[in-house]
């Protein structure tokens, strides 16, 4: 059971795969970003917090500062105290984490998730200290903006958490990264990425030979069972 002490909703801010087509330059990566939003809404849902989804056509803004800051400050006008803002590109986000950053919530304690790329994948605000006006002007979609958003967190006199490191997907190449650890990419992820990398046959083969002889199917019956793999 949650302590309700702190109301919190999880603001996730993900664009819909038509949309991250455009930003985004990974050419195919459409199934691969509806598989994205699915999981990502899926793990949220699993914490029994409510869930806000914020997808392009419910954006309002110049930019993505404007956008995104303009979102948060939507939900706290519903009436909640405390978000914890996701976006759709991190695979390996995990319920446990969401869950981890609202009890630190109740401790009176802030969660980051640090990107490898130096951004975030999570961030948890209060709405006692939220300013929509400095948000928006930290370095978003920079590798500076980690340390941005721990020190604006800090001046705030919020105490702050970071959780694991995790990779998120913004080009073809980190896809790469998830192909290297073959072992833990889910096995719907794994079809989507080699779709899109196009690699030359022979290469996939080896590596699902290699992967089978080591590892269960059993281990991957899971994934959203509204995807289909031809």
């Amino acid at each position: 059971m949650h302590n309700k002490n702190i109301h919190t909703a999880i603001l996730l801010f993900a664009n819909s795969p038509e949309e991250e087509l455009k930003q985004k330059n990974i050419s195919g990566s459409k199934n691969l970003y509806e598989y994205f939003n699915e999981e990502t809404l899926l793990k949220a849902k699993q914490t029994g917090l409510d869930v806000v989804l914020f997808s392009d056509a419910k954006q309002v803004g110049k930019n993505f500062g404007e956008r995104f800051s303009n979102a948060i400050a939507s939900v706290f006008k519903q009436g909640y105290d405390a978000v914890i803002t996701i976006g759709n590109d991190t695979p390996d986000l995990k319920t446990q984490h969401l869950l981890s950053a609202e009890a630190n919530l109740q401790n009176q304690i802030l969660t980051l998730g640090p990107s490898m790329d130096g951004g975030s994948y999570l961030i948890t605000l209060s709405k006692n200290t939220f300013n929509t006006e400095e948000f928006q002007k930290l370095p978003w979609q920079s590798n500076h903006l980690f340390t941005a958003l721990e020190e604006y967190l800090t001046s705030k006199k919020h105490t702050t958490r970071h959780i694991e490191v995790l990779k998120d997907v913004d080009e073809t190449k980190d896809l790469y990264y998830f192909i290297n650890r073959f072992r833990n990419t889910s096995l719907i992820l794994k079809h989507l990425i080699l779709s899109i990398l196009s690699l030359p046959k022979e290469f996939v083969v080896k590596i699902f030979k290699t992967y089978n002889s080591t590892y269960s199917s059993d281990t991957f019956n899971k994934g959203s069972p509204s995807i289909v793999i031809s």
